[in-house]
């Protein structure tokens, strides 16, 4: 593995006795050492390098640099090589919170899961940019991404897809074509607040959040879109505790962007491959359904 031999090299007092590999996120290769270290080695120079420096300088600043604690556990890099190719944190303890596990957990703990996750989102979305690493954080990535799935349904979903599907995946571009010439608020947004990157520790009933590397200036309403992955109640009962801003249209547009990953899905098994059919078909239906 040579991720190891990076991280001895640059860090020679460390020393493990189990290592997993994992590469299922899109942008990094991730390597955790018994359990503990997790190292993140972006997959490219360019951007993931530029970005694996940013995201650290973010997290730093939201976890000293705002008056209240974060709800939510975040990653705290602490180890980062000499060169700032990649970089280690001290794991952020929890199981991947599934729509599975969150159906399994006690009403007392989908309460406080709900509770926490609306106060994140909170203090992300109204952090203060000016003055701050957050100026760093680039604008959104929708309007590139929407020209990549829309070449991508041209490509790939004209033969795969019925009719009426497709004219049900017009119609969620048309909608975000709509969006992204509207005036929306503009925060610090995750970008990417989805089941694999929550984490809940039910030994100590904290919630985590992980992965930034999308982070970006956006739409506050992106971060409620696959909250829909746990249904339409959780949705509104998160948006119900939120102080962040908010306006008639904002969990409408939430579902907008949920559909359109229902579409990105599709298109991203055919270009990159990380996603399987089945998954993203699975997801596609389950966007498909007015409000799901």
């Amino acid at each position: 593995m040579e991720e190891l031999d990076r991280i001895a090299a640059a860090f020679p007092d460390l020393r493990w006795s189990r290592a997993r590999r994992i590469t299922e996120g899109w942008d990094h290769v991730v390597v955790v050492l018994d359990d503990a270290l997790v190292f993140r080695f972006p997959v490219e120079a360019e951007p993931y390098a530029d970005g694996l420096g940013r995201e650290i300088e973010v997290l730093d600043h939201l976890a000293d640099g705002l008056t209240e604690p974060l709800p939510a556990r975040v990653p705290h890099y602490d180890r980062v090589a000499p060169d700032r190719s990649f970089a280690g944190y001290r794991i952020v303890p929890g199981r991947p919170l599934t729509p599975q596990l969150m159906s399994a957990l006690a009403p007392a703990e989908r309460e406080e899961i709900v509770t926490q996750l609306a106060g994140f989102l909170s203090a992300l979305h109204t952090a203060p940019v000016a003055g701050t690493p957050l100026e760093r954080v680039p604008e959104s990535y929708l309007v590139e991404d929407q020209r990549g799935v829309r070449q991508g349904v041209e490509d790939h979903l004209r033969d795969v897809l019925t009719p009426g599907e497709l004219a049900e995946v017009e119609e969620v571009l048309a909608d975000v074509d709509g969006l992204l010439t509207a005036d929306l608020p503009e925060v610090f947004v995750h970008n990417d607040v989805y089941s694999r990157h929550l984490l809940w520790d039910e030994a100590a009933g904290r919630l985590g959040v992980i992965d930034f590397s999308d982070m970006c200036l956006g739409d506050p309403a992106v971060d409620f879109a696959e909250l829909h992955e746990y249904g339409e109640e959780f949705v509104r009962a998160v948006y119900e505790r939120y102080t962040g801003p908010k306006d008639p249209g904002f969990l409408d547009r939430a579902w907008t962007y949920q559909r359109w990953v229902g579409v990105y899905m599709l298109t991203d098994h055919f270009e990159i491959g990380k996603t399987s059919w089945s998954v993203a078909r699975e997801t596609f239906d389950r966007c498909r359904a007015p409000g799901a």
